[in-house]
């Protein structure tokens, strides 16, 4: 049996998993995050599920996705999204001392939900494939050879900072300081910073454009909303909503020529919407006249939701581990 995280800056979900995709047992418990929390904090909860388990199953291993870099080699995290503590954290160490001496891996959250496409969903039969995930960011992973990327900084696939809309004259327009993507929060980042990827077309961010423009407060408005609107026939938000379609269409037609992948996978709680993949489809097909080159761009929505980064995370510990593969 094997125990697998998916953790994340409000919760952490686990699951009592076979060495397949079936899923016996599942849970979740807080993140410990806010005043005075810190990565001991962090690993005694991980420790405290662990023992729950472990008086009445054989575990083999502990798997985890988690927000941020992540060496999966060494198991370091480097920035780790909403849980700051864990930046540097030699986390793998920590948590295998904890728990018996139990093997441990680790992959980023979104990198998870590609390697569970690859392993059985819908890239389970090509080599290489991209997978983009709009949540609270864009996330995802480049696969090449059945294997995640991750390159010199870790960073490979990481879709959410890839700059977009932005002329030169708005450089002016930055306010001070570094690191300002993760220093603001969402209604701040989408009024100030409007030039990255993930703050024009993440699925938070999309229904933060469309609250802004409707004049409703932040946080009001749900992706169901808007497909609410869309399908009652409100110009304003379809018009907007069209505009993410256009701008990912546009991306998968830039990623296409510079990985070439067999497949682009689109992913994350708003591809349960069949209209979302729809609209991404209807402009990638009016681009693909502007050159043969696009001839062979094929897109498909994620087989997998919720339940993707447990999946993705256990694949990833049969990875580092070498095991049935």
């Amino acid at each position: 049996m094997y125990l697998v995280f998916d953790v994340g800056a409000t919760t952490i979900k686990y699951a009592l998993m076979t060495g397949e995709e079936d899923i016996l047992e599942k849970g979740k418990t807080s993140t410990p995050v806010g005043e005075g929390k810190n990565t001991k904090d962090f690993v005694e909860t991980i420790g405290t599920i662990y023992d729950k388990y472990a008086i009445q199953e054989d575990i083999q291993g502990i798997a985890m996705g988690l927000p941020g870099q992540i060496d999966v080699k060494r198991g370091i995290v480097y920035n780790g999204g909403g849980i700051r503590y864990l930046h540097e954290a030699h986390l793998q160490e920590l948590i295998q001392a904890r728990c018996n001496n139990t093997p441990v891996s680790m992959e980023n959250d979104g990198k998870c939900a590609a390697l569970a496409e690859i392993w059985k969903g819908n890239a389970k039969d090509v080599k290489d494939a991209c997978v983009l995930v709009f949540g609270t960011g864009i996330g995802g992973g480049i696969i090449r050879g059945r294997k995640v990327i991750h390159g010199k900084h870790l960073l490979a696939g990481e879709m959410s900072f890839i700059i977009s809309n932005m002329d030169r004259a708005d450089l002016d327009k930055l306010p001070e300081g570094n690191n300002l993507m993760e220093s603001m929060n969402v209604p701040t980042l989408v009024e100030t910073l409007p030039y990255t990827w993930t703050t024009q077309c993440s699925a938070v961010n999309m229904c933060q454009n469309i609250a802004k423009a409707k004049g409703l407060p932040y946080g009001s408005v749900t992706g169901e909303m808007v497909y609410q609107w869309v399908r009652e026939g409100d110009g304003l938000v379809t018009n907007m909503l069209e505009d993410v379609y256009f701008n990912i269409a546009k991306m998968c037609l830039s990623l296409f020529v510079i990985l070439d992948p067999e497949i682009i996978l689109i992913g994350g709680g708003i591809s349960a919407e069949p209209d979302f993949i729809k609209g991404i489809q209807k402009y990638v097909d009016h681009l693909k006249r502007l050159s043969n080159v696009f001839t062979n761009i094929k897109l498909n929505t994620c087989k997998f939701l919720n339940d993707s980064n447990l999946l993705g995370a256990l694949y990833n510990f049969k990875q580092k581990y070498n095991l049935d593969l």
